[in-house]
């Protein structure tokens, strides 16, 4: 049989090349996602053993952390976004140690930003990772206490600045860098801050990045009693209300560093559909990539497709694939850290 020519007005090879882009997409995605699941599992475990050494007051060692530091910088180079969106995992028996994960993940994402050296990414890294060890010397009942603590219970919560870094300077293993974010990641640039009260540009200023991220994180987290915020909620309220506590600069940075739709962040498109933001698009920060959490008739379907709003034209994106708003999963019931459990898994 002779092979039928080419007609031009046939879609049917192009809608197979635009499925298959998809599917490779799609494929893309859940591996990188995977490795940075595995990576976050991977510091948990680390984790653990450094904060039950130091519960225990045994000596600590603090080398597998550093491996662990060097690796997330890799996987930053390599996979930024998929990394970024495991800060959403939250594991409820583990708050203290996706926390501390999520801290150093995002002060290595803003110092890459900012342009530090390689040197002060990973102390960026390791401080973020080990900020609050110091907590391990807190009774328990103490750190989750919804009440209004007194002034000795405060004055126990402010010395785990101190005692982290009085076990990790007894290490000899760490650089003062990082020795500096443990000890002054609660100083604000106010002068309000502790253990020192140290004001303005005394404050360390791989410290104060810490800082900033660690307060991000913390409004997003919702860790112990507190409901979690949306990024860009965290984010206005850090540039409405904490400027002269981390320096209103290093907010504005905070801000450009994570765009206008922070990954993770869950929107609404033109076409009704509600959308999770899984990655930026530098060239056109209004368009990223994001996976359909539901379809614009509200039904939640899998597989979840996954769509880059920069394909798409100016006249497609203003009648279906435009971001009409940012929504709250917590008004809606929508549990984004459970979906991005189930993307890893699939």
């Amino acid at each position: 049989m002779a092979k039928e020519a080419f007609n031009p007005n046939d879609t049917t090879t192009f809608i197979r090349n635009a499925l298959e882009k998809e599917r490779k997409y799609k494929a893309d995605f859940t591996g990188e996602l995977k490795q940075a699941a595995r990576l976050h599992a991977r510091a948990r475990s680390c984790l653990d053993l450094v904060f039950r050494d130091c519960y225990a007051g045994r000596a600590l060692n603090v080398d597998p952390l550093k491996d662990m530091v060097s690796d997330i910088h890799h996987a930053m180079a390599e996979s930024p976004n998929s990394l970024l969106l495991v800060t959403n995992l939250q594991i409820p028996q583990e708050h203290d140690a996706c926390h501390s994960f999520n801290t150093a993940v995002l002060a290595m994402h803003l110092g890459q930003h900012l342009g530090v050296n390689r040197g002060e990414l990973m102390a960026l890294g390791l401080g973020g990772i080990l900020h609050d060890l110091g907590k391990t010397r807190i009774p328990p009942l103490m750190l989750v206490k919804t009440a209004k603590l007194t002034d000795e219970e405060r004055a126990v919560v402010r010395k785990h600045a101190d005692d982290g870094y009085a076990a990790l300077r007894a290490t000899g293993q760490l650089t003062s860098n990082v020795l500096d974010i443990v000890r002054y990641h609660h100083e604000r640039t106010d002068g309000n801050g502790y253990p020192l009260g140290l004001e303005g540009d005394s404050v360390p200023e791989l410290a104060r990045m810490v800082a900033l991220v660690d307060a991000y994180d913390s409004l997003t987290g919702g860790y112990g009693y507190r409901q979690p915020m949306t990024p860009t909620a965290a984010l206005q309220l850090l540039h409405n209300d904490s400027g002269d506590e981390y320096g209103n600069d290093l907010v504005e940075e905070l801000i450009r560093c994570l765009g206008i739709y922070p990954i993770g962040s869950l929107v609404t498109l033109n076409s009704g559909a509600y959308v999770m933001v899984i990655a930026s698009n530098p060239n056109a920060r209004l368009k990223p990539k994001v996976l359909q959490v539901c379809d614009e008739e509200g039904k939640f379907e899998k597989p979840r497709p996954l769509f880059d709003l920069s394909r798409y034209s100016e006249e497609e994106i203003g009648s279906q694939w435009g971001i009409n708003e940012l929504a709250d999963p917590i008004d809606l019931g929508i549990d984004l850290p459970q979906i991005v459990v189930e993307e890893t898994l699939h």
